[in-house]
């Protein structure tokens, strides 16, 4: 359940900081989008709460204006903008005389309380006024036309009267049309009929030398609150026009897209902030990602980060030198952060082994051989097959090398001269043809050495192997040298194992057949030692006994090593505390101690050491082990006896300084081997070699460590199970 609910913190991390950094980046990306592409002005607008406060409507109401100024002069030509749009009321006249208009009855513009317009225009001897929502603006200013984005741009400056305002705005002469005299919209109040003769034709050329032509014009305008939608389109003559309505949606659509664009940067940034919260869970994501991204070649690494960084570079350079991205551009970026949030991970996780994990590494090292691990068969082919992948590349890149030339020495140069890129071309394919030969052949020697090392390893294991390489190899031969060796060896084997076994069964054998006399001798022994006899008498007596108990010692003792070394020795197996077994012989010896002038210094552990063993055989390793330290430590020393925990093992360990020097490189647990070869006292050599066979015969292992005149004996066996710490108290 915890590795589920690790595995789960890990992955909802994982996506939460995938999700809040796409959507981070995609508002950020869509930002910089829209102000790179409409510029200060348009996200200005897009920051206002009513429409008419934009720069976009002071531009309509311009145009608007515009076109009413050139109905003045041109009552011929075809409907304008302002004249189709009807969420505009307008009316033109020439002093007192209505020209054109849209007004329906009870409205009047001179009031300006129109119900739903709030903003009114009125042009008036070539200055404009402008009220919203009845408070009056300021539209001048200093009275100087500077072109900035804060000013209306409209006719009536010092530097912009009407004339140069048509031309500057429009950038094209006044001009009139052969068309038919403009009709109001359906459902309009038909304008008042002009008595007055059609207006001439105005050009920019006639308006020189002549008072202004729109002295007489006024023109009045209103702008409702809340434009609706009428249909139709611009472009065709009659149709409704709804560029005030537009100018709204627009901003209701900015803003529409603000509050996504918000929503997704705030949602981003609250799924960042909750992986950063489980950043211990999302570290584990991030270093398994690396742990498989660091299985990848360098080389496809770097393959796939090309298209990223020509992306990059093209993006860059738009951005400096036209300030322009492309539409689709926000949308690739989410991809191209979450590579290159990849290709840090991978630095990060995998910046000692980048290089290492390559192609070129991977084929450097077949080539030189790494790979000892492997079998040879294996190896071989390893190393074959790189030098063939390696040989692949490098005829390519000479193959694409030779089109080149050839294409070039086509165009630039004379027929003749051709024939040296064929040839490189033909030579090329004749040597890829032996390549690839040559690494059959190799192929079928690794093949052969893989029967070969078979059969090596059948011999190591004392195997027959029959898979010998066929007629045709050129191991075959020494294949059957080795199968002829492996019978060699086969009955050496069974030659010395004969021998080993005839050794022990007569050790065997002589140890049985010298209990009867030895029981005989003794036996004699004691009723000599019964009987009255002269002094010298008894003393031989005593000497005969001694001897003959020292040689059943030995001869049991023989018997027992024989037995353990051919694997006879009955175990009775049992779960044993080790601690406690060390105590229970301490404790048996604790006479021969109190009397050997001795200091005994143990540190054995209380709480149990479990152990699986023979206890009566342990017991007699650890007596063996004390009774060697009594008999060879030096007068008056300390023996330290620990038992300690270490990992899956317990280690019990006997130390003393030992009264005679030591020599170097004994194996004191051969048999028969005593520290002095010269000393007579009636040791047999055979204490350390039973301790070994007996904890040898438990599963454990007896090791004799020797220092100047330091002597350790140190057994380790396997525990039961291994306790939380290793605890030890004196």
């Amino acid at each position: 359940m915890d590795t589920k609910w690790k595995n789960m913190k890990c992955t909802v991390s994982f996506l939460a900081f995938v999700l809040g950094l796409t959507l981070t980046v995609l508002a950020a990306g869509f930002a910089l989008f829209y102000t790179l592409n409409q510029g200060p002005r348009q996200m200005w607008d897009n920051l206002q709460s009513d429409y008419q406060q934009t720069h976009s409507f002071r531009s309509e109401v311009r145009y608007y204006l515009e076109g009413y100024l050139e109905r003045y002069l041109n009552p011929n030509m075809e409907l304008t903008a302002g004249e189709r749009d009807r969420n505009v009321l307008y009316e033109i006249r020439d002093g007192q005389e209505l020209l054109s208009s849209n007004i329906r009855e009870g409205q009047d513009l001179t009031s300006r309380n129109v119900v739903g317009y709030n903003f009114y225009l009125e042009y008036r001897s070539g200055k404009v006024s402008l009220w919203k929502d009845g408070k009056e603006l300021d539209v001048y200013g200093d009275g100087v036309f500077r072109d900035t984005w804060d000013q209306w741009e409209l006719p009536g400056y010092d530097n912009l009267d009407t004339a140069a305002f048509l031309n500057y705005v429009g950038d094209y002469p006044v001009e009139g049309t052969d068309t038919a005299i403009a009709t109001p919209l359906p459902g309009l109040a038909p304008a008042a009929e002009s008595t007055a003769a059609p207006a001439e034709t105005v050009t920019p050329e006639s308006q020189a030398g002549r008072s202004d032509p729109w002295a007489g014009c006024t023109i009045r305008m209103a702008v409702a609150e809340t434009p609706v939608y009428y249909g139709g389109t611009a472009a065709y003559t009659g149709s409704y026009y709804n560029g005030m309505y537009w100018q709204a949606d627009s901003l209701r659509g900015a803003h529409l897209a603000l509050s996504i664009v918000g929503g997704a940067l705030l949602a981003g940034i609250a799924l960042l902030v909750w992986s950063l919260l489980w950043r211990r869970w999302l570290g584990m994501a991030w270093a398994a990602i690396g742990r498989v991204t660091g299985r990848i070649w360098l080389e496809f690494k770097l393959l796939l980060l090309l298209p990223l960084l020509v992306y990059l570079a093209t993006t860059l350079a738009q951005l400096i030198f036209a300030r322009y991205l492309s539409s689709n551009w926000f949308f690739f970026l989410p991809l191209a952060v979450w590579v290159l949030v990849g290709y840090a991970n991978d630095f990060v996780r995998n910046r000692g082994r980048l290089l290492r994990q390559s192609f070129c590494a991977w084929a450097v090292g077949c080539l030189r051989g790494d790979g000892l691990d492997l079998p040879l068969p294996k190896s071989l082919q390893r190393e074959s097959f790189a030098a063939l992948i390696v040989s692949l590349i490098l005829a390519a890149g000479a193959a694409l090398l030779d089109l080149w030339l050839l294409s070039y020495m086509w165009r630039y140069t004379s027929f003749p001269t051709l024939f040296l890129p064929f040839l490189l071309g033909l030579l090329g394919v004749v040597f890829l043809v032996f390549l690839v030969l040559h690494w059959k052949r190799q192929r079928a020697l690794a093949a052969d050495l893989g029967r070969l090392s078979g059969q090596i390893e059948a011999v190591r294991r004392g195997r027959e192997w029959t898979d010998l390489p066929g007629e045709e190899s050129g191991l075959r031969p020494l294949a059957l040298g080795l199968r002829d060796i492996d019978s060699g060896l086969q009955e050496a084997v069974e030659a010395r194992t004969r021998s080993q076994r005839m050794k022990v069964e007569l050790i065997t054998n002589v140890s049985h057949d010298l209990k009867t006399p030895l029981t005989s001798i003794l036996s004699y022994a004691e009723l000599l030692s019964q009987e009255e006899l002269p002094p010298q008498a008894r003393d031989y007596v005593t000497i005969l006994n001694e001897k003959a108990l020292r040689l059943k010692t030995m001869v049991q003792e023989v018997f027992e090593v024989s037995k353990a070394a051919s694997g006879e020795l009955a175990m009775h197996w049992e779960d044993l505390d080790l601690a406690k077994l060390l105590r229970q012989t301490l404790a048996d010896q604790a006479e021969p101690i109190a009397q050997s002038g001795l200091t005994f210094r143990t540190e054995l552990p209380q709480d149990p050491v479990p152990v699986r063993a023979d206890g009566d055989r342990l017991y007699r390793v650890f007596q063996n082990l004390i009774q060697n330290a009594l008999k060879y430590a030096l007068e008056g020393s300390r023996v330290y006896i620990s038992l300690t925990v270490r990992e899956k093992e317990a280690v019990a360990r006997v130390q003393n300084t030992s009264r005679e020097e030591l020599p170097q490189g004994v194996d004191f647990t051969e048999r028969f081997v005593r520290g002095d070869p010269s000393r007579t006292d009636g040791g047999s050599g055979l204490g350390l070699a039973i301790a070994a066979s007996f904890t040898q015969a438990c599963g454990g292992e007896l090791e004799i460590v020797t220092d100047a005149d330091l002597f350790t004996a140190q057994v380790r066996l396997p525990l039961l199970q291994a306790p939380a710490a290793e605890e030890t108290a004196p």
